[in-house]
């Protein structure tokens, strides 16, 4: 739920704020020599903020003819400079920031760096190019007098602009994504291609606040606005190729070849992307996104892909968003494999329990063309047309494996044992006596799934007071999966063994429309409001044939041919929905800000249901309600608080509330709810911030209470002589949960930087117990869980200019307490670590050891310390085009994933092995295309603009 209600802030916020344009604090001041007093132009003033672990906010600026700087910053918390210029030694100082909601300007004072004893022996003064001069609200930078080494890619020139933001590796400014454009169009191919662009392409560069087409139209804030860096390149660098190249080598004779080539272009620009790999990963990579992602647990995978764009402008509307039209192809394909393990513990009333252990290894196989196409034009000054359109087509095969056993224990006497041990126990063993079941299952499939996606908008911008917009989606898909499986089973106390033999044949076809309206409307400078009504149909037809045998002749590759009409079913849902959405952003005061939001879906569902024995016909009319509020109160410069308010529904699905019963496995059969009924689910939240400027100590505390209202759970029977489960969704009584959040972050000095976050937590839920042979008008014991939890992550850092060093330490506590005592647990997981880095140009060195230590589960192999290490050293040459590093990953072998879920009916664990323990040397080398004689312009007037 927290994520959720994260999201959900996110959104409102990014709809309504309009009042927020840029707020940030500003740092000024003035750099000299501490020898001469003289201003030291173009000076380096670096600036970061760490608003939590692992987040790094920076900021860079220059001082100006006179010495004098102004640095913005649009995140809370503690704040360090670093002042340096060549010849003189840095010099740090700290203080703090109180971010985009206040709009301060502070006054650092004089700074004063030393200069070293080289250059006290040999001052000699030059004509400089400044890099930074002010007029009006424009900042304009001189590319040329950036200190970057040869080779230098854009981004590392763009991340030395004041008030751009480095966040876990993407670029933003005042907390917001910068959206890249290039000669003011968007720029092709996304923020990947500025890693791949040599710095001296731009001429100039433009970092402004781009209003929404409506703003620029009405001349009205409505919140919405992009961040964009315009760059604008040199007119002899256009119409090149640029790129990358990368090899790798890994143990275990793996390999990683990657190339990435992009034509800058004003007109037509391209990106061109291929790679091949043996190291587990999937490069997905298109003409406005990319993505890298782990196959599986380990995995191959080879992937190209083509990228075109055409731009031009429409008369009249010069002054709006340029036109164009994009279209891109791309295939990949991939092989992945996985070896896990789980345990499960259904909870049983006081009688003798089962635990289940199984291991399963799976494999997949898939082929995957895309095609994708876009279309952006302005008709007029006043009419926008918008196309999206793609096509998509899956081929996949897979495998899987799985061995699987159970066993019974009395209450207080549980053992654990192994697979291996419960598979390979015989009559007379002591384990044998309590085995319950045991099974072999071996399952291939082959599956081909299809798409077809286009998005049609056509807005119109109203004179001053707002736009109206009307958008349409149409979508078709389908898929056909064969599945054949191999099923033996042992059943250990009816004493009978049998293999089952089943196959098969599934298909579905998808038909969605959708029409929709929407109005953004200025009743006054406080009240913004923005409605939208959508339609809704969607089609959806699916068919199983299914077909099962039992075999006794053991040979492999045989298929079942006997229809079993149990589980054969056919099904047609027709779904009209009705969404309509209400927005609003209120300021009636200054420093307050309320945003309220509802949503009114109406959804009827019309199907034709066939699954077995079963045939039935229904109709559903639902209801769900979604109001929410956000507001915030800034109480002071040094204090804020903020309340937050919302209650949502949701609706099972209307397959869930039939009467199936589906036995394809036969030790787990599942059955639908005809009684099922909607859950509620209402959160509330508060929190409040503090700050104590001369000990740099920031405090931040955060109370939230969630009640789940009409929870679905599940209800399982057990048969205990068969060892047969059997499943049912049921809603259960309600339970609620309350979090309190405290973060202290506090700075010791320069260097040295404290921070913790504690999270405690107190829930209460409710399951239902197993019912062991039960009649079936029984009725389930309920069962009350509560849980007190306990995380922590804290972090001692130390950072000085070539040597960085972190000490941490992750917490996770539970306490777990049932009505029967013999279920509670409390399972603890501490990580303690230190990561270490040394920079020595051209070298960098980096080591980083873990102790990772669990305790309290059942799965014996999970408990216990393990050292986690890994260590990197790279070299960069050739003018810093060229690097080579060496990476030791999980050198003592012991990385395994692991996961656990505990609730008030079931507690499970499990582990997986991915690729882990290896060493890899990996080459990458940037090409650069030269700039045409005679149309390169003069370096030395080249300039960078930030402004509006």
């Amino acid at each position: 739920m927290k994520h959720v209600l994260k999201n959900l802030l996110m959104l409102l916020a990014l709809c309504f704020v309009h009042t927020l344009s840029c707020h940030a604090d500003w740092f000024k001041g003035k750099v000299v020599s501490a020898e001469t007093g003289e201003p030291l132009v173009g000076a380096s003033i670096f600036s970061e903020v760490n608003p939590q672990p692992g987040w790094s906010m920076q900021n860079n600026a220059e001082a100006d003819s006179t010495g004098c700087f102004v640095i913005g910053n649009g995140w809370e918390g503690r704040i360090l400079f670093t002042f340096s210029m060549i010849g003189y030694k840095n010099f740090r100082k700290v203080d703090y920031s109180y971010g985009e909601d206040v709009k301060d300007t502070i006054d650092l004072g004089t700074i004063k760096l030393q200069p070293t004893a080289l250059m006290l022996r040999e001052v000699e003064v030059t004509a400089k190019i400044p890099r930074i001069t002010m007029s009006g609200d424009t900042i304009v930078f001189n590319p040329e007098a950036f200190k970057l080494k040869d080779g230098a890619r854009l981004d590392e020139l763009i991340k030395k602009l004041p008030g751009v933001q480095n966040r876990d590796g993407k670029l933003y400014w005042n907390d917001k994504p910068i959206r890249l454009m290039m000669n003011g169009k968007d720029l092709f191919g996304g923020d990947q291609i500025i890693n791949e662009l040599p710095a001296e392409v731009a001429q100039k560069l433009k970092l402004y606040d781009r209003k929404s087409e409506l703003s620029r139209h009405t001349g009205k804030d409505d919140g919405e606005e992009d961040h964009v860096l315009d760059i604008q390149v040199k007119p002899g660098f256009l119409d090149k190729w640029y790129g990358e190249a990368k090899a790798q080598y890994q143990t275990n004779d793996r390999y990683m070849f990657d190339l990435t080539a992009s034509k800058l272009s004003d007109h037509d620009p391209q990106v061109v992307y291929a790679q091949a790999n043996s190291i587990n990963r999937y490069i997905d990579r298109t003409m406005t996104s990319s993505s890298n992602s782990n196959i599986d647990g380990d995995g191959r995978s080879q992937y190209g892909s083509y990228n075109y764009q055409h731009n031009w402008v429409t008369k009249g509307a010069e002054k709006f968003s340029n036109n164009h039209v994009d279209l891109g192809a791309s295939f990949g394909h991939y092989d992945g494999w996985l070896n896990s393990s789980s345990s499960k513990e259904t909870f049983f009333p006081n009688q003798d329990r089962t635990f289940s252990l199984s291991k399963t290894y799976r494999y997949k196989h898939k082929l995957w063309p895309k095609l994708q196409a876009n279309l952006y034009a302005y008709t007029d000054s006043v009419n926008v047309i918008r196309v999206d359109a793609r096509a998509s087509y899956g081929k996949t095969h897979g495998l899987s494996k799985q061995d699987g056993a159970s066993y019974s224990y009395s209450p207080d006497q549980f053992q654990y044992y192994s697979l291996a041990e419960a598979m390979g126990a015989k009559p007379g063993d002591a384990l044998y006596e309590h085995l319950v079941t045991r099974n072999r299952n071996y399952n291939t499939s082959d599956e081909q799934n299809r798409s077809l996606n286009l998005n049609y908008t056509w807005s119109r911008f109203c004179g001053k007071k707002g736009s109206f917009a009307l958008q349409g989606r149409t979508q078709v898909s389908g898929d056909n999966n064969q599945t054949h499986t191999r099923r033996q089973l042992e059943y250990i106390r009816d004493g009978r063994n049998e293999t089952q033999l089943q196959f098969f044949d599934y298909s579905t076809h998808n038909f969605a429309q959708s029409l929709s309206a929407m109005i953004e409307y200025w009743v006054s400078k406080k009240v913004y409001v923005k409605a939208s009504d959508k339609l809704s149909y969607n089609r959806y037809h699916s068919n199983r044939a299914f077909f099962a045998d039992t075999d006794q002749s053991g040979a492999e590759g045989l298929t079942a041919t006997t229809l079993d009409a149990d589980n054969c079913f056919n099904s047609t849902n027709r779904t009209w929905t009705n969404e309509f959405t209400l927005k609003s952003t209120i300021t009636p005061v200054k420093d307050l800000m309320i945003m309220p939001n509802l949503d009114w879906t109406v959804t009827r569902e019309d199907a034709d249901y066939q699954y077995g024995r079963l045939d039935t016909a229904t109709v559903r009319t639902t209801h769900a309600y979604t109001p929410s509020i956000f507001m915030k109160w800034k109480i002071s410069r040094v204090r804020n608080m903020d309340f937050s308010f919302s209650y949502n529904t949701t609706v099972p699905e209307l397959s869930q509330t039939f009467a199936f019963r589906n036995t394809v496995d036969p030790l787990s059969i599942s059955t639908g709810n005809a009684h099922l009924g909607n859950t509620h689910r209402h959160t509330t939240a508060l929190g409040y911030h503090r700050m104590w400027l001369r000990q740099q100590i920031v405090l931040g505390l955060r109370a939230e209470y969630t009640k789940n209202i009409n929870p679905l759970g599940t209800l399982f029977r057990y048969n205990s002589q068969t060892g047969v489960y059997e499943s049912k969704p049921m809603n259960v009584k309600g339970g609620d949960q309350w979090t309190v959040n405290f973060d202290y972050d506090q700075g010791l000095g320069v260097d040295y930087r404290l921070m913790n976050k504690i999270s405690l937590t107190n829930s209460t839920a409710y399951g239902y117990l197993t019912l062991v042979d039960a009649a079936s008008n029984a009725v389930p014991e309920l069962n009350k869980q509560k849980r007190f939890g306990l995380n922590e992550n804290f972090v001692l850092a130390y950072e000085v200019e070539k040597v960085r060093l972190a000490l941490s330490d992750q917490l996770a506590w539970s306490r777990y307490r049932y009505n029967n005592g013999s279920y509670n647990s409390n399972p603890l997981f501490n990580v303690v670590g230190i990561d270490a880095t040394l920079s020595l140009a051209p070298f960098e060195f980096n080591v980083e050891v873990n102790d990772e230590f669990r305790s309290g589960y059942q799965t014996q192999a999970m408990n216990g310390h393990r050292l986690i290490s890994s260590a990197y050293v790279s070299f960069r040459f050739l003018k810093n085009k060229a690097r080579l590093m060496l990476r030791a990953d999980d050198i003592f072998n012991k990385d395994i994933w692991y996961d656990n879920d505990y609730t008030a009916f079931q507690r499970s664990e499990s582990a997986s092995d991915y690729i882990h323990h290896y060493l890899n040397l990996t080459f990458s080398y940037k090409f650069d295309a030269k700039a045409s004689k005679g149309k390169a312009q003069d370096r030395r007037g080249a300039n960078v603009q930030m402004g509006r």
